[in-house]
């Protein structure tokens, strides 16, 4: 139940994104600040023995959480920015694989079989859809969309590493200094009252709420289930904003979607069937 809060709270993230409108860097400036400080409050407030001690705030591991999350808030705006909402979650979709590569460049953990099939498939689906980005002018958005992923996946392998450690606090520091490092780049345009509650909204609500739950949500639940149910994200993300601004996702997008879909779905059942014979 946590998890899938976590992913109904995200899953409008992408069409208040488009309600907004604007420069998306501008964007990426209120979003990383409002979510790091709400993040922050929030857990000075509910959990506050689970802060950080003096010298862990800025050690090796809180720095790298730090600085991918930064990044992170960067890549997915810009991502925003330059393509569609289906081409940037869907692309999204390859970050536990990444993942999966990352650990076993950087913790020596194998890759099993079906692991490394679903990884080809995924990277198949990428390829297509950045194919059908070519001379539509989206191509760069496909890229920061895969900085995103890969982003978040050293993400998953920082967090894997740092055991039961809190690591919210540098979430929410690396959010503020992503919104920080936006600003010199950002294009700040006068707004109504309208697009400032909708600004309130992905800044101050969705990001941190979103990032909590699905912060939590993996300590409760198998890996294949939290997979299968954030594919919940990926399909319905962009039919809302399909359905709501006719953002039409185009037939390359859908096929390369479909692609990494099955992979996604094949791995999780695949990895749940495993489990269920060894139990």
């Amino acid at each position: 139940m946590v998890t899938f809060a976590g992913v109904a709270v995200f899953v409008p993230d992408a069409l208040v994104m488009r309600l907004v409108g604007g420069d998306m860097l501008a964007l990426a400036f209120w979003r990383g600040l409002l979510a790091g400080i709400v993040l922050l409050v929030g857990n000075a407030l509910l959990v506050p023995n689970s802060l950080p001690a003096k010298g862990e705030w800025f050690d090796g591991t809180g720095m790298t959480v730090i600085l991918l999350n930064a990044a992170g808030v960067l890549s997915w705006c810009s991502a925003m920015e330059y393509t569609s909402v289906a081409n940037a979650l869907l692309v999204l979709a390859s970050a536990p694989f990444i993942a999966a590569v990352l650990s076993w460049l950087f913790l020596r953990e194998g890759i099993d079989r079906t692991t490394a099939v679903a990884i080809g498939f995924v990277s198949l689906g990428v390829i297509v859809i950045a194919s059908g980005s070519l001379g539509q002018g989206r191509l760069i958005g496909d890229l920061f969309a895969l900085i995103n992923a890969i982003t978040i996946a050293a993400y998953y392998v920082t967090l894997r590493k740092a055991g039961r450690r809190n690591m919210l606090p540098h979430l929410a520091l690396g959010s503020m200094l992503g919104g920080v490092l936006a600003l010199p780049f950002a294009d700040f345009v006068p707004v109504d009252t309208a697009t400032l509650l909708l600004i309130l909204l992905s800044g101050a609500v969705i990001v941190p709420l979103a990032a909590g739950l699905l912060l939590l949500g993996p300590r409760y639940l198998a890996a294949p289930e939290v997979s299968m149910i954030t594919l919940l994200e990926l399909i319905l993300g962009p039919l809302l904003v399909w359905v709501v601004l006719g953002e039409h996702p185009g037939q390359r997008t859908l096929l390369g979607g479909a692609i990494i879909i099955m992979a996604v779905l094949f791995h999780a059942m695949r990895r749940l069937n495993r489990a269920g014979v060894t139990a």
